[in-house]
């Protein structure tokens, strides 16, 4: 009857999202009381760790979120942007699409190393006004950054720790299910962006290729990398210590203090006579924050809902009412055949959003650990499910704080972003769950 009843609300709340019944801010939060009441989870629980510390949950990011809208005012109002959109439109010319997929084949690189909010802001605010300013649509625009994103998390090794870690599978074993489920990617991503192209045509919707207002010196022009270069720099410097076999602890460069210098290096190569240093600043972050103020909104309602499903940030998700609630169903409802695990989880696959049931970074992982303890699935088919599924999840879920983020940069609706990637990112994951329950069967 709980599982009945959790699944339910689950469901109403998430077409009420999807359909634009009730909008996220108001739904995310209802969903997080809702589920965390039908598990069973006491009054005090309920206060204290769904809403207010579920509130909290998110801090580090959407204060990646403030810092990074920040360095976007920074980058605009000192005509950084359209300087630079100037030249990649000239030199995107007749080739937009060329232009588009070597973005997308850099982002990816980049995500195979880099991780977090900070991280997708820092790439965003290049790679979008780019894409935008070649005449992508901006829910194209959006839907082809998150793919790129996506194919470097999959070979983010970051990620593949975490199937090596709780299913304690070998490496060579992930790496296997890794590549497949890349280049299926890669593909649906090229299949993905010559279809809207072809369908909705080119028109630019960012910075004309006119003469800036305020063209800006060259030395500023790389203002927009800058906090990567520092993270990039720092990080592959450790890999090199631990190379030659350094005892120290590598220092990683933080994403946020990363930021704050790029923030600097673009207000002070950019003073010229009668601009003030502080008013810049002060006007960037008053307008930086009001931008980026509905997404830090939205964080906190995902924070909830994390902390419904998952219970304390610090907690054994298993021990959660609403995990413990819903292991007895999952893992009775288990296929273990080829054919069922396929056509099963391949069908269920949208359960991956909204922090459901196949979730990894909600319930997902409880129910994951749940099905290595009692057998139902040998570890490599478990790590081939999830590895698959998360595809819809990575990319097409509204609770994910950078698809808030690109939604709420590109001017669009985060569920609108739901609705164009789904139906592709679903078949993807059924093609990806036949290749890879196969490979490691």
């Amino acid at each position: 009857m709980t599982v009945a009843l959790i699944v339910i609300i689950f469901l109403v709340f998430a077409a009420l999202m999807f359909f634009g019944r009730l909008p996220a801010l108001l739904a995310l939060p209802l969903m997080a009381v809702a589920i965390a009441a039908a598990a069973g989870v006491s009054a005090t629980d309920l206060a204290q760790v769904v809403v207010a510390d579920g509130m909290l949950r998110l801090n580090a990011a959407y204060t990646a979120a403030i810092v990074g809208a920040i360095l976007a005012e920074v980058v605009r109002q000192t005509g950084i942007a359209e300087t630079v959109l100037k030249w990649a439109a000239e030199l995107g010319g007749d080739r937009p699409i060329l232009l588009t997929l070597i973005l997308i084949v850099v982002s990816a690189l980049l995500f195979t190393t880099l991780g977090g909010l900070g991280a997708v802001i820092m790439v965003g605010t290049i790679v979008l006004p780019i894409l935008l300013s070649l005449g992508l649509s901006p829910l194209t625009a959006a839907s082809v950054f998150l793919m790129a994103l996506s194919l470097g998390g999959v070979f983010n090794p970051v990620n593949w720790q975490f199937y090596e870690t709780v299913l304690r599978l070998p490496q060579p074993e992930v790496i296997r299910v890794a590549l497949l489920l890349g280049a299926l990617l890669a593909v649906v991503t090229v299949a993905f962006l010559i279809w809207e192209v072809k369908r909705g045509g080119l028109r630019r919707y960012w910075a004309e290729p006119t003469e800036p207002r305020h063209r800006a010196p060259w030395w500023a022009l790389p203002t927009p990398i800058v906090p990567i270069v520092l993270v990039l720099a720092f990080h592959f410097w450790g890999v090199h210590q631990k190379n030659i076999g350094a005892t120290a602890t590598p220092f990683e460069f933080p994403i946020l203090a990363a930021m704050l210098v790029g923030v600097a290096y673009g207000v002070l190569t950019t003073l010229r006579r009668g601009r003030s240093a502080i008013q810049l600043l002060s006007r960037a972050t008053f307008e930086g924050i009001g931008n980026v103020a509905p997404a830090v909104a939205l964080m906190m309602g995902i924070g909830m809902v994390l902390s419904a499903m998952m219970g304390p940030a610090a907690g054994q998700p298993e021990q959660w009412p609403t995990v413990a609630a819903m292991k007895p169903a999952i893992l009775a409802l288990t296929p273990t055949s080829a054919i069922g695990i396929v056509l099963g989880f391949g069908l269920l696959a949208p359960l991956a959003l909204y922090r459901g049931p196949l979730n990894v970074w909600g319930m997902g992982a409880g129910i994951a650990g749940a099905m290595l303890g009692v057998g139902a699935l040998p570890a490599a088919s478990i790590m081939a499910v999830f590895f698959s599924v998360g595809l819809v999840q990575g990319i097409c879920d509204p609770t994910n704080t950078h698809n808030v983020w690109v939604a709420t940069y590109v001017n669009s609706d985060v569920q609108a972003i739901l609705r164009k990637t789904l139906p592709w990112i679903w078949a993807a994951a059924i093609v990806g769950l036949a290749l890879t329950v196969l490979a490691t069967t």
